[in-house]
């Protein structure tokens, strides 16, 4: 009768010890996370040029958490609106974090061929690989890669289907 006991009470323990390790480390880094909705200013990006996004945190575990983000941007010269978007997993232990994703964009513009203006519109999607630093004063800063892959519409780049394309961004936790 002891034995089984004594050996119930070593396997809860046991049970119990990843538990209890696992807590302490979310407790750092939902800490540092604390402020799961951001907005940023992106130049480039899967925003074409110059875009403004809201960005919210869904899950944050021990060492990574995944973040959204949908945004509206412009994009000069060319002209029209776009619609980024884009789904991240952010890999990391403090304030720094390696970003996996990939994101999309719809982009709708206007043209003026032969002499009469038309809805042009466009739909890319983008792979991403970058870096995130979240600092202390709640900034959010990001750099990333993103080739733009052409999938359907009118395609604006002259003929390219895989475009390399950089974006960066300097935005506010709340």
């Amino acid at each position: 009768m002891k034995k089984k006991i004594r050996f119930s009470l070593i396997a809860f323990c046991l049970l119990l010890s990843p538990i209890v390790y696992s807590q302490e480390n979310n407790g750092d880094l939902k800490k540092i996370l604390e402020r799961k909705n951001s907005v940023d200013l992106t130049i480039g990006g899967t925003g074409l040029f110059l875009s403004v996004n809201y960005s919210r945190i869904l899950a944050v575990k021990s060492n990574y958490f995944i973040n959204t983000s949908v945004g509206i941007g412009t994009v000069p010269f060319i002209g029209g609106i776009s619609l980024p978007h884009q789904v991240t997993f952010n890999l990391g232990k403090k304030s720094s974090f390696l970003e996996l994703g990939i994101g999309g964009n719809f982009w709708s513009g206007k043209s003026n061929s032969s002499g009469y203006t038309e809805t042009i519109n466009s739909y890319h999607i983008s792979p991403i690989i970058g870096w995130r630093k979240n600092f202390k004063n709640n900034l959010v800063f990001r750099a990333y890669a993103n080739p733009l892959i052409y999938l359907s519409g009118e395609h604006f780049l002259e003929n390219l289907s895989v475009t390399p394309f950089l974006g960066v961004s300097l935005g506010y936790a709340f």
